[in-house]
């Protein structure tokens, strides 16, 4: 037993270490000609060891692997550096074309050893030399390529700000669909604007937590706000806001996010959720970016005093739709909200000759010929418990009847301080 002990456990080891490293390897790769254990890289090759097509099968050239020939690789991506250098050293009218030819021969060093390290530094390299001849449609292309079959790329940053300022330069030609481009080959063959504009968002979809990542975001942002697409700037704008809360884009955001929510407001008939989600970016605004919202205090200021402009012209609304339905109890309650809550509106008068006007009228309007519920039997056990007792009538009575102050027209100062702030009802809405 001592001898066995001292012998230590490689009794007991099932095999050598050698064998265990030769049986891993073949798990994960393969061995070539010369001997060396290769582990292949990228989408391609995952799918190749994890595909049940069978062998026989995956020898059919294009369906299976693709043949190999390290030597051919290494010369050609050698002749193709040569060409990059030259480009690059070149101040002559041929320089573009060098670097077209440098993309060529990269591409073909790619090709003769697929599912490499060197494939991988052939497409980045193909990328470069595109995006230095400025023929970037090609070289979006090979960006886009090398991103989809080695997604764990080290070149990630660089790709990123190449596309980014691709993206960006596109932007700027706002072509239509149908006008053709046949003579510039910095930009695609139509739709030039759009086409940036997807180039922006597929990198966020490839690098969502990149470093580039929020300033891509705000891009896209300000290009739907220039298009005056307000809603769709509202949403990147939150995207923003949310996702990336170490932004230096954050106030900014907020800002135009603000903006947008109110520009996208289309009135008292529409939806309130633009005008709650201003309120709510402004609000945040002031109270988490103070010194730079004092900078920019009088048009913030406006802005709140639009949003309770429009909170209250909603509610005058439907006190007003309700009044007109007869409906005085109902109109009331709405008129109520206008004076505690908007006192320094324009509409604060209005709903207080609505309350005047409805004093002494009943709650609810009577329905025409009501006594003819009476001459028909009916089964209906409910309604009876649903009539109003005679104290509510009289607690509504009381409520219409009850004398009111007139409101107060001190203007509110949001931001807090010296600052005085317009009266709401001077303000110009916002430009539908």
């Amino acid at each position: 037993m001592l001898v066995l002990s001292l012998s230590g456990c490689s009794l007991f080891k099932p095999w050598k270490d050698d064998e265990y490293s030769r049986a891993k390897n073949a798990i994960e790769g393969y061995e070539d000609k010369e001997g060396n254990w290769i582990r292949p890289e990228g989408s391609r090759a995952d799918k190749m060891m994890n595909s049940d097509v069978p062998k026989i099968f995956q020898k059919i050239p294009g369906l299976g692997e693709r043949t190999v020939d390290k030597d051919l690789a290494r010369t050609t991506l050698k002749e193709a550096n040569e060409l990059y250098q030259a480009a690059v050293s070149s101040q002559d009218t041929d320089r573009k074309e060098l670097f077209r030819q440098a993309a060529k021969k990269y591409n073909q060093a790619g090709k003769h050893w697929a599912s490499s390290s060197l494939e991988q530094d052939a497409y980045f390299m193909t990328a470069e030399s595109y995006f230095f001849a400025e023929d970037y449609p090609k070289a979006e292309d090979y960006y886009v390529k090398l991103i989809k079959e080695y997604p764990r790329t080290r070149y990630q940053d660089r790709v990123d700000q190449r596309r980014m300022e691709i993206g960006n330069y596109w932007l700027q030609f706002p072509d239509k669909f149908y006008n053709i481009n046949l003579t510039d080959k910095k930009r695609p063959l139509n739709d030039t604007e759009n086409h940036g504009k997807r180039v922006l968002e597929k990198m966020l979809l490839d690098s969502p937590t990149g470093r580039l990542a929020d300033d891509v975001t705000m891009d896209i942002a300000n290009t739907e706000f220039k298009r005056e697409n307000w809603n769709e700037a509202l949403d990147r704008y939150r995207d923003l806001i949310s996702v990336y809360t170490d932004s230096p884009h954050q106030f900014d955001a907020h800002f135009l996010g603000a903006k947008s929510a109110l520009l996208a407001y289309q009135g008292p008939q529409y939806s309130a959720e633009p005008l709650e989600q201003a309120d709510k970016l402004l609000k945040q605004m002031v109270r988490q970016f103070s010194k730079q919202a004092s900078e920019r205090k009088e048009p913030i200021a406006e802005m709140l005093a639009e949003v309770k402009y429009r909170q209250a012209e909603r509610l005058y609304d439907e006190a007003t739709y309700r009044n007109n339905k007869q409906e005085y109890a109902a109109a009331i309650v709405y008129c109520d909200r206008i004076l505690d809550n908007y006192p320094d509106t324009p509409f604060a008068d209005k709903a207080q000759q609505i309350i005047d006007k409805a004093e002494g009228k009943p709650s609810v309007p009577t329905p025409y010929l009501h006594w003819m519920t009476y001459a028909f039997p009916t089964r209906d056990k409910v309604t009876p418990l649903l009539k109003p007792t005679q104290q509510e009538i009289e607690q509504r009575q009381a409520v219409i009847s009850r004398p009111r102050n007139k409101p107060s027209t001190n203007p509110l100062d949001p931001l807090g301080g010296d600052s005085q702030v317009r009266t709401v009802g001077n303000i110009e809405p916002a430009k539908q």
